[in-house]
């Protein structure tokens, strides 16, 4: 009885006036509520739970029990990797606002915004590894040989993310013949200018640079925006809305190296110095990537920075 209020009760002397639950009568909804939900869109139909579940399909037979959990890993890296690419080509459209009009804040403000929400994606990649490391080496043994030739090598979007950035190798083309459509997509990706061409573009607009001659070698343009960088910096009151940008952009660029890092550390802990299913070296081909960085101007500036 304590459990239910009867509707009309005396509180002090529980005596009952009407007896119809007030609980029941707030849950249970009518049959024309029913009817009416049935005709709207669901949770499970927006997100496609149904479909969305199907997509886990182990190959090891019978399903080894910690294949469930690398599948979905995998897969969520995936979705992220395409919302980061989402919002990096918006981050690319205010850049590109904020070149046409460089007296206005918005642009520029709506860049940082959502390089703020990049990195912490960024911050999400890094951690699930955590989740991969509760399975043990012997587990993931039972599996890997199924994998193979597959590997994350493969991955389309990490690498359209790469070219994106900047990060662009044309060589690394070829892995991705198998697939019309995305190999159309990564061309583009090489083809078209980067985040990184973008937002130096942006930079010129307001001034900061000083030499943007086409007729630069690459590394006396590698040497201007590295000082149209420190220029920033030096002249914080001015340039405190790009500031926040240039931190933003070093912060992904950060998190990108300790996303690698945390990888090699992972395939180390669960498989040592093996090759990969793909055909890598594994770790080793790994720890040649630590020293990549999408926007290496933003770090050389801190070298050019001098003591007060």
């Amino acid at each position: 009885m304590d459990d239910f209020l009867w509707r009309g009760d005396d509180l002090t002397t529980r005596q009952p006036r009407e007896r119809l639950l007030v609980r029941c009568e707030n849950v249970i909804p009518s049959t024309s509520m029913i009817e009416e939900t049935l005709n709207k869109l669901t949770y499970g139909e927006y997100l496609q739970v149904p479909e969305l579940i199907r997509l886990q399909q182990p190959q090891s037979s019978p399903p080894h029990h910690d294949e469930l959990l690398f599948i979905i890993i995998h897969q969520t890296y995936e979705l992220w990797f395409k919302q980061l690419l989402h919002e990096l080509d918006a981050v690319i459209a205010n850049l590109r606002a904020a070149t046409t009009t460089p007296n206005s804040r918005d642009a520029v403000y709506e860049a940082a915004r959502l390089l703020r929400r990049c990195t912490e994606i960024m911050r999400v990649l890094v951690e699930q590894f955590t989740i991969l490391e509760t399975m043990l080496p012997t587990h993931f043994l039972a599996f890997r040989g199924k994998l193979r030739p597959a590997s994350g090598f493969q991955s389309e979007q990490f690498r359209e993310l790469e070219f994106l950035c900047g990060l662009k190798d044309e060589k690394l083309l070829q892995h991705h013949k198998p697939s019309p459509e995305m190999y159309a997509k990564l061309e583009r990706r090489l083809r078209e200018p980067s985040l990184r061409d973008v937002f130096f573009t942006a930079i010129a607009a307001i001034g900061a640079m000083v030499d943007v001659s086409a007729e630069l070698s690459e590394e006396e343009c590698f040497r201007a925006r590295a000082r149209a960088i420190l220029k920033l910096y030096q002249e914080e009151h001015q340039y405190r809305d790009w500031i926040d940008v240039c931190e933003r952009l070093t912060e992904f660029d950060e998190l990108l190296v300790s996303w690698r890092l945390r990888h090699i550390q992972m395939i180390e802990r669960t498989i040592g110095t093996r090759l990969g299913t793909g055909g890598s070296s594994g770790a080793s081909y790994l720890k040649h990537t630590l020293d990549k960085k999408f926007f290496p101007e933003l770090w050389e500036a801190r070298t050019l920075l001098t003591e007060s």
